[in-house]
């Protein structure tokens, strides 16, 4: 396949790739009451439904008590940190009326210090004592919008992206229906409110199929969009499972409701926004801050994982030079100067090759010649490239890097599904690489993953509380299936933790309680609310690609393999001379 048709092939989910980092940080046609971002850094304001220091935030204990620490505490050997008191003790005269299921002490529903056991999901949360299934418990009615004594109302936003793009989007294992995320959704409403402690309400969850154009994004339509569904639904929060469209959540939280599902967001975002934008995922600020106190570990000695296919430029054996190719969003952009760049100089490393391609999808041909210009320079070109990308960039940059002959190493910092084995099995294919054969540009990738080794793609977490809320037969996509449980996961877990009274400031304020569960030498990605954040997973493992071992997760040749026994956060990488990728498979 030549690069043109295969740039042609895959330009409409380029769009997705090329607008979504481009309106991070977009504000709105009228004030938010929330806090925004200006160049002045960031302004408090105060959103009237849920007002600071109006019944208060949670204390940082929470209302299991709390659990140790955020990552790097003691964890138990069930995986999680164990939680410590009841619940009751706060309720006073609004707690339970009852016995049984409206027993505030009620820990009849756990499984050890687990809410439920972790062979049916590993992220179970800590035992919340508490009634499961109450049906008159006192837990102060409406606290917020979208709360009432009896529900809470989540609405689920399903992409408009149309029958091109979803034709792409479903051979690369990432395509939701509207009709399957009803079946999830029925399931998942179903799995919850029978396993979570919701202090007297059910979750509701409305699936919503999105009428705007997505891709790219028709931003008045969707922001008009977005507060149409608070108008009309009046939800406590909206998942939407994508990283498109910040400017949506920022409309979101503008109109006082939590927004989670989005990804590649950075820190200063989520704190912009606060307290209503949340990531199961890293931020960007977290991966970038962990790549560079890797790189400035393991990766200052001479070059050893390019490939050898140009004997005019080889690259092994010679001192590195890094680039990095991202964006030009201001958001990401921003990260990449004032996050990774600052972080890298600190060790000596100064980047002099950044290219920030321009997301106009009628450019991508040129965007591709440009960056790799930009790194394959005459005199002193990178010989390591960073791509900061999603799943889909790469097939673009790997089959230009070997269109033009060049070889660099090719490492990633991943937390937008690039590492996922799914998709990076497409590098190792017709559509970034031209004869697989002779090898290709990602045989000999190496970096960062937020994620890890992936589950069966019809036996992971997703898939098992499908099942037991009532679904039928399996999803269509492990991937998008066990991504989309993880967001509901992140959100229910933290309004079990916030306890009767639900608001997001006091969600916010109680999230650190939750403790850690996973990181380390665990063999899962560790989760955890620091205070003031969130993002709820904060570690990654140095991994490289196999592209002839078999993947855990269909099957199929071609996975990562983490390579140094544990996962790390920032300032936790061991010095050593190279990362122990093992020599046999270059």
């Amino acid at each position: 396949m030549s690069y043109q048709s295969v740039v042609r092939r895959y330009l409409p989910l380029a769009a997705v790739v090329a607008v979504q980092l481009w309106i991070i940080v977009v504000v709105p046609s009228k004030a938010p009451s929330v806090l925004t971002a200006n160049s002045g850094g960031l302004t408090t304001g105060t959103n009237q439904l849920d007002p600071a220091g109006a019944g208060g935030a949670t204390s940082s204990a929470g209302p299991n008590g709390g659990a140790s620490g955020p990552l790097g505490g003691p964890v138990q050997p069930g995986g999680a940190t164990s939680a410590k008191g009841a619940v009751g003790g706060q309720l006073g005269a609004g707690g339970a009326t009852g016995g049984g299921v409206n027993d505030a002490r009620d820990v009849t529903h756990c499984s050890g210090n687990r809410e439920f056991s972790p062979s049916i999901d590993y992220y179970a949360p800590p035992c919340t004592p508490g009634p499961i299934g109450a049906t008159n418990f006192q837990n102060g009615g409406a606290t917020y919008a979208g709360v009432t004594a009896t529900t809470i109302t989540i609405v689920h936003y399903i992409s408009n992206y149309g029958a091109e793009l979803n034709t792409v989007l479903q051979a690369e294992g990432l395509y939701l229906s509207y009709q399957r995320g009803q079946q999830l959704d029925q399931a998942w409403q179903k799995f919850i409110n029978s396993h979570y402690v919701l202090w007297g309400r059910q979750l509701r969850i409305i699936t919503y199929q999105g009428q705007c154009q997505s891709t790219p994004p028709d931003l008045p339509c969707l922001e008009s969009e977005m507060n149409s569904i608070v108008s009309t639904y009046h939800p406590y929060a909206v998942m939407w499972d994508t990283p498109l469209c910040s400017a949506c959540f920022h409309t979101l939280a503008s109109n006082g409701v939590v927004a989670f599902g989005g990804q590649g967001f950075s820190d200063a975002f989520a704190s912009a926004n606060a307290p209503y934008v949340y990531s199961y995922t890293e931020s960007s600020t977290q991966i970038q801050k962990a790549f560079a106190s890797w790189y400035c570990s393991q990766m200052l000695g001479p070059v050893a994982f390019a490939p050898n296919r140009n004997p005019a430029q080889n690259f092994r054996g010679q001192k590195r030079v890094l680039g990095v190719i991202s964006s030009n969003d201001p958001d990401n952009k921003n990260t990449v100067n004032d996050v990774l760049l600052p972080a890298l100089r600190r060790c000596g490393v100064d980047v002099s090759h950044t290219y920030f391609y321009d997301q106009n999808i009628n450019n991508g041909v040129q965007e591709v010649q440009a960056g790799i210009a930009a790194m394959d320079t005459s005199s002193n070109p990178a010989t390591d490239v960073l791509c900061l990308c999603d799943a889909v960039t790469p097939q673009f940059l790997f089959q230009g890097e070997e269109q033009h002959n060049y070889w660099p190493e090719n490492l990633f910092a991943d937390v937008q599904a690039l590492t996922y084995d799914s998709s990076a099995q497409n590098y190792d294919g017709s559509a970034a690489c031209a004869i697989p054969s002779l090898g290709c540009e990602f045989d000999d990738a190496i970096g960062l993953s937020a994620f890890s080794p992936q589950e069966p793609q019809n036996n992971n977490a997703g898939v098992r509380t499908f099942h037991l809320g009532g679904g039928g037969t399996d999803p269509t996509s492990g991937v998008t299936t066990n991504e989309l449980w993880q967001n509901f996961e992140m959100i229910t877990s933290l309004i079990e933790n916030t306890g009767p009274n639900l608001t997001p400031r006091r969600m916010a304020a109680a999230a650190s309680s939750m403790g850690t569960i996973g990181g380390g030498a665990t063999g899962h990605y560790g989760v955890s609310f620091l205070p003031g954040g969130f993002s709820w997973t904060q570690d990654c493992e140095v991994v490289y690609w196999d592209p002839k071992r078999s993947s855990s997760y269909n099957g199929s040749s071609g996975t990562f393999v983490p390579i140094e026994g544990t996962r790390f956060l920032p300032g936790q990488f061991p010095t050593m001379t190279q990362p122990p990728v093992p020599a046999t498979r270059t």
